[in-house]
């Protein structure tokens, strides 16, 4: 089982509508940020298995190299949900906001923390 969490600096839309078209692979609506890089980047160097379950992956990188600025999609493992409040602070200190699948609710500046139960 496992738990989806998406995190982006800017966007226009709804979050739901956003996390959705993330899982078909639209990036569209996310505005690019430095801040959703050094997110990716803190996220690696606390957790560096961490790339297993996390997007961009750098297939999709090679696709589409703007979308490093854009979000970051982590599809946590139970083993990994400890770590989530962890990472949920981390998002907050670098302004992203964003979405819970699980909670099926926003995150951070559009909507508070989400639930940590799967």
């Amino acid at each position: 089982m496992s738990s989806d969490f998406a995190f982006w600096a800017g966007a226009a839309g709804e979050p739901g509508e956003i996390f959705d078209a993330l899982a078909e692979g639209d990036t569209t609506a996310l505005e690019p940020s430095d801040a959703v890089r050094r997110f990716r980047e803190v996220l690696i160097e606390r957790w560096p298995d961490i790339v297993d379950v996390l997007e961009p992956s750098p297939y999709d990188l090679d696709e589409q190299p703007e979308d490093i600025a854009k979000y970051v999609l982590l599809t946590l493992p139970v083993r990994f949900l400890d770590h989530l409040p962890d990472i949920l602070a981390i998002a907050e200190e670098h302004g992203l906001s964003g979405y819970s699948g699980v909670a099926d609710a926003p995150i951070g500046a559009a909507g508070g923390r989400p639930s940590t139960s799967t």
